[in-house]
């Protein structure tokens, strides 16, 4: 064989394993967002880290101390969550938000984390709209 194809073979070993390199450390860091209705017919395992997205149903926020309880829905499904500390000042019910953490054996879900989700859409504030 040829110099010439010796490197494209290297090249391509090198590009081959750099790829794999990549998937196997991502592998572990990805969270995939799923909705309630993915976690009523298809639950993840306990130990899976996941993204719930969906809307906080009005009137289900409850807090009791450091523990904060809300029902997410997609219309569809309803998911209980409990997460521990003061979500975001702009939560709240019937606005969208994306929760991550585990499910709960009991069908619940249990976040380690609540960010609230804002439309793309610019409102001034009221005191400027006249």
């Amino acid at each position: 064989m040829s110099r010439r194809t010796h490197l494209l073979l290297l090249g391509l070993v090198v590009a081959v394993g750099l790829v794999i390199v990549a998937v196997a450390a991502l592998q572990g860091s990805l969270t995939y967002y799923r909705t309630p209705t993915d976690l009523v017919t298809t639950p993840p395992s306990t130990s899976e880290s996941v993204r719930l997205g969906g809307l906080v149903t009005v009137g289900s926020v409850t807090h009791h101390g450091a523990v904060v309880r809300f029902v997410m829905t997609d219309g569809a499904h309803d998911v209980d969550v409990v997460t521990r500390g003061t979500p975001p000042s702009t939560f709240r019910g019937g606005q969208g938000a994306v929760v991550e953490g585990h499910v709960l054996a009991g069908g619940g879900f249990d976040a380690t984390r609540v960010m609230v989700r804002h439309s793309n859409q610019y409102r001034p504030p009221a005191h400027a709209r006249g």
